[in-house]
């Protein structure tokens, strides 16, 4: 017979299971003391390496060995472990989700190998004769302490990583704002203002205030910009979601013809939505992210008080768009060498002293109209060891000083729509440089030195161009590693240049020019087969054309790349749509005119499966309709025809996911059926487009044409569906009348300046050549 005792226990067992409410406080406890053990390793791990920095920085003395560089290799590597300790000191355990534990063991992980990395900056350390030889004959080779200097660039990865943001911010709500500051609002929405916001803000969202109100910007740019400036990446399709959530809309989007089209990042451009971005600033101002011209002064007021904790009184990123008499007052209180990010665009007339702003990651002056040639060489003499990305873009720069080669970090350069007229690849001998940015400077031809170094293999991207391309010379096949080429003046080029492009085999975005005695030559046309051939990763080809250029001769091509995902041929002619189309399966963006009605062409075309922007030239008149049916051109979002008669029909349930058609025509005989049909068909459209000569606007074809769309857009409109139609640019109020305006605005010009009016609207509604390139994915 069991004892009481044993009775007792054998109840305690049968009771537990029935409490469920005290086993969760003790898995809750459990869990809630873990996570502050991840936190209280994190910061013991980095403490450690924070104090090995400073007993070197404080042993450091002349005579020490220790070098400039490497000194502030250490002072730049202990703020950012200060800064991410300051946010974790104020991390609690709930605010620790299982992305912030990967984190925080991540941190730990690094932080352990960081004596190891610090003593390298120790000369006196072992200091032995087989040591100082091996020192020796590796600073010849390598100028710079790169493992430090990566150490410090590492660090500095992980104190902007999302979590440090994301998690940290609902911690602690007013970072380093005094209440009575929170609640002024620095001149923008008060910080105390209650805004109904449709979504939890993001890194993302809070960066957008690094550009002016009403900037407007690229794709490619603002992706390589985010990247450096916090080094996160958005999902899959960033802009569609940041669009949808209206954080940014487009600029003026109707405002011209749609000849370039958003899969091209010179052309795609997007606006910040005023009232969001006004709310945004404040709250980048109160989480201590980003601090403005408008909100600096809240800045200096909390770290003159000593209000908030220490990571929020650092002007991590500062963005100054307006001018303000205190501005200068401000900056002399705040302490610059603690600034990674600066922006300054605009008449902005007031000193700022960028010989201070020493250990930037990301300088962007872009649109400055005061930064000139003496204010780059400042920047070039500041030694900006850090500095990794630099837009001196739009500007009043005209020359690249050698001095240039002391930002021994710098990965980006954007000296496009400058007057830069040579670009020295001699003075980036010394430099990592990854990507660099020429694009509409008076550049026409480059030459490359023959000691390059680091350049040939570090170099991926390489943007020239403008109105005209930019010849190159043969060398540049030295650069093995380069993705993006764009735009290759390939007309005075011989063949077996041509050819031994191929060489490039890493390359996933080109662009070139091709002549018209090019496209008749054989062995030209052999000799870009081949290397088409040879680019086994290309995803972008671009290829403008010469008047009257035949391109048939890429029909034959026998092996495309697998990988294509955009085909842009401008004025260049096919006879057909090319039979190799077939085999992509990523093929998104077409560009092409064909000459000859096949009875395949658009077949190939509706099974590309991936296809979302389609722009068709038919150099024909149609014998009969064009019939697109519900097969085929399932993710099709935008398609432009330029035809001289527009005779499509569309039946129902085509193109599903169409929301933008643009039609362009001429003034040539037609019956009265010889008009589009169908539309009200198309499901998804939110705009047509329609665009003719405006000196045949009372040509009985166009008003034929015309008026048909105005139908079918007036019947769609009857169906609840809103679609907006534009006529030459000019948006029509109501679809189902005539608009006076629009009429006297596109009606035949006449007078005795006809022909000079009517020669600019044509050059304003005709296609330009124009030069841009799309950031493929990585």
């Amino acid at each position: 017979m069991a004892s009481e005792e044993e009775q007792g226990m054998g109840e305690a067992d049968t009771v537990a299971p029935a409490a469920p409410e005290r086993q969760h406080d003790v898995d809750s406890t459990v869990d809630e003391r873990r996570k502050k053990k991840l936190i209280e390793e994190a910061i013991g791990s980095l403490g450690a390496g924070r104090a090995r920095c400073s007993e070197m920085m404080e042993a450091a003395r002349p005579g020490r060995g220790t070098g400039d560089l490497e000194l502030r290799c250490l002072d730049f590597l202990e703020t950012e472990l200060r800064y991410i300790v300051a946010g974790l000191t104020a991390l609690s355990p709930q605010h620790v989700d299982e992305e912030m534990t990967g984190w925080l063991q991540y941190l730990t992980d690094n932080a352990n190998f960081l004596p190891r990395v610090i003593n390298q900056a120790d000369h006196q350390r072992d200091n032995t004769l087989l040591r100082r030889a091996s020192r020796f004959f590796r600073c010849i080779s390598h100028r710079y302490p790169y493992k430090l200097l990566g150490a410090a660039r590492f660090f500095y990865r992980l104190a902007e990583h999302p979590c440090r943001y994301r998690h940290l911010l609902q911690a602690t709500s007013r970072h380093g704002l005094p209440p009575q500051a929170a609640e002024e609002g620095g001149g923008l929405l008060p910080m105390g203002t209650t805004y109904d916001f449709p979504y939890e803000i993001d890194l993302p969202d809070l960066s957008m205030i690094m550009f002016p109100y009403g900037h407007k910007f690229e794709t490619d740019r603002l992706v390589k910009k985010w990247w450096y400036e916090a080094g996160f990446l958005l999902p899959d399709d960033p802009f569609s979601r940041l669009v949808s959530r209206n954080v940014i809309t487009h600029a003026a989007p109707n405002s011209r013809r749609r000849t370039n089209w958003p899969d091209e990042a010179e052309t795609w451009q997007w606006n910040v939505n005023p009232i969001q971005y006004q709310f945004l600033a404040s709250k980048s101002a109160e989480m201590g992210f980003v601090f403005t011209s408008a909100t600096l002064n809240l800045l200096a007021a909390g770290s003159s008080t000593g209000h908030g904790n220490e990571a929020g009184q650092i002007a991590r990123r500062l963005a100054l768009h307006q001018d303000a008499p205190n501005i200068p007052s401000l900056l002399r209180e705040i302490d610059l060498s603690q600034t990674r990010s600066l922006a300054v665009s605009g008449a902005v007339s007031i000193r700022v002293p960028l010989d201070k702003f020493v250990n930037l990651v990301v300088l962007d002056v872009e649109g400055w109209v005061n930064f000139g040639d003496e204010d780059l060489l400042r920047v070039c003499r500041s030694k900006m060891f850090f500095l990794e990305y630099l837009s001196v873009r739009n500007t009043r720069v005209s020359k690249l000083p050698p001095e240039i080669n002391e930002l021994c970090r710098l990965e980006v350069l954007d000296a496009s729509k400058t007057q830069v007229t040579e670009i020295p690849f001699g003075v980036f001998v010394a430099t990592r440089l990854d990507r660099l940015d020429l694009r509409g400077t008076p550049i026409r031809q480059l030459t490359v030195p023959k000691q390059i170094l680091e350049l040939q293999s570090s170099l991926h991207e390489l943007l020239l161009g403008g109105e005209t391309a930019t010849r190159l010379p043969h060398d540049i096949l030295r650069f093995s590693s380069l993705h993006t080429l764009a735009t290759v003046d390939l007309s005075q080029q011989p063949a077996s240049f041509v050819k031994a492009l191929g060489d490039l085999r890493y390359l996933g975005v080109l662009a070139i020019t091709w002549s018209f005695h090019q496209s008749s030559d054989r062995n030209y046309c052999e000799a870009l087969l081949s290397s088409i051939k040879r680019w086994n990763w290309l995803k972008s080809l671009t290829i403008h054309c010469g008047l009257g250029c035949s391109m048939e001769f890429l029909g034959s091509l026998s092996d495309p790349p697998r990988y294509l995902e955009k085909f842009k041929v401008t004025l260049g002619r096919f006879v057909g749509v090319p039979q190799w189309f077939h085999g992509l399966r990523r093929l998104s963006f077409v560009q092409i005119i064909v000459c000859k009605q096949g009875a395949r062409d658009l077949e190939i075309l509706r099974d590309l499966p991936k296809l979302k922007c389609l722009i068709l030239g038919l150099d024909f008149i149609p014998r009969e309709a064009i019939v697109i049916g519900n097969e085929g051109f399932h993710e099709l979002q935008r398609f432009s025809i330029d035809c001289p008669v527009p005779w499509l029909t569309f039946e129902s349930r085509a193109m599903p996911k169409l929301t933008y058609l643009q039609l362009e025509f001429h003034a040539c005989p037609t019956s009265p059926i010889s008009v589009p049909s169908g539309i009200k068909n198309l499901s998804s459209l939110t705009e047509v487009a329609l665009w003719y000569n405006v000196r045949y606007a009372n040509s009985s074809s166009v008003k034929m044409t015309v008026e048909a769309v105005r139908e079918e857009v007036a019947n769609r409109r009857n169906m609840t569906q809103m679609i907006s139609l534009f006529i030459n640019g000019i948006e029509q109020d109501d679809a189902q009348e005539v608009d006076k305006e629009t009429e006297s605005t596109t009606g035949a010009p006449s007078g005795p300046d006809a022909g000079a009016e009517g020669k600019a609207v044509v050059e304003k509604t005709t296609a330009v050549v124009d030069i841009e390139i799309t950031e493929a994915e990585s």
